[in-house]
């Protein structure tokens, strides 16, 4: 996971003389307090920010499969996916695909926030029906997924279709969230739970490191943003972060 890391006046002068790029963004402490973080990169970071922002938010749409949730992201003409669920559901995917009449051939990137079963069941069917789709998945995770195809390594601030990847390992080594800055969405996959509006950390029986989820629950509550919703639970739709903020603050 990269860190952030406090530097000098002197070296934010030198790295911008040198032609660095610069991203600044606000962040939520908790219990009424802000503060501001920077990204400095060169022409990557410059090139992902700009396409992100021309993007514009996209449309998240649920599929819900009883137990648990995953995403179908819609931009223009361009659909990602954010986890599979369980096996045999590729129809639940399409049927909300053609809502946007849009067909698999749109799919070009399948998000999984972990390995566990539940949110990768239907990754090959989805995979195999839709040529054009890249998977992705963090680092530590990739090697417990069993894919068609080869799965692309993401991490911390890595960016896919305008969305952000948030590495929250703990409940997996491997977990990432996806954060959409335009449309003020957290997808969470499992770093949280929001069961009968109720919302809590990862589910402990399930999760490897219990200290280091509650880290990444912490991480998590330094962003702003609306709606966030859910592997497991309900969406919430608004005032999302500063009710992960009053958790975290907890733990």
């Amino acid at each position: 996971m990269r860190k952030a890391q406090q530097i000098s006046r002197r070296t934010w002068l030198v790295q911008v003389a040198l032609g660095g790029f610069a991203v600044w963004s606000e962040l939520n402490f908790g219990f009424g307090r802000r503060g501001w973080g920077v990204a400095i990169g060169g022409r990557d970071l410059a090139i992902g920010v700009a396409h992100a922002q021309s993007l514009g938010p996209a449309e998240a749409l649920r599929v819900n499969m009883g137990f648990v949730n995953a995403y179908v992201l819609i931009r223009g003409k361009e659909v990602a996916v954010v986890d599979t669920g369980t096996p045999g559901n590729a129809s639940k995917f399409a049927d909300v695909v053609r809502t946007a009449n849009l067909g698999w051939d749109a799919l070009h990137h399948v998000i999984l926030t972990h390995y566990h079963p539940d949110h990768i069941g239907s990754v090959g069917e989805v995979l195999g029906t839709a040529p054009k789709a890249t998977a992705y998945a963090g680092t530590a995770d990739i090697p417990q997924i069993k894919s068609p195809r080869p799965i692309k390594a993401v991490g911390d601030n890595d960016e896919v279709f305008g969305l952000r990847v948030i590495a929250t390992p703990g409940h997996t080594p491997g977990h990432i969230c996806v954060f959409d800055p335009a449309g003020s969405l957290l997808i969470l996959g499992d770093a949280m739970n929001n069961i009968s509006s109720k919302l809590s950390g990862p589910n402990p029986q399930y999760t490897a490191d219990m200290a280091t989820a509650h880290q990444s629950v912490k991480k998590l509550a330094r962003l702003t943003f609306n709606r966030a919703v859910f592997g497991h639970g309900e969406p919430i739709d608004k005032g999302a972060s500063q009710a992960i903020a009053k958790l975290a603050g907890n733990l």
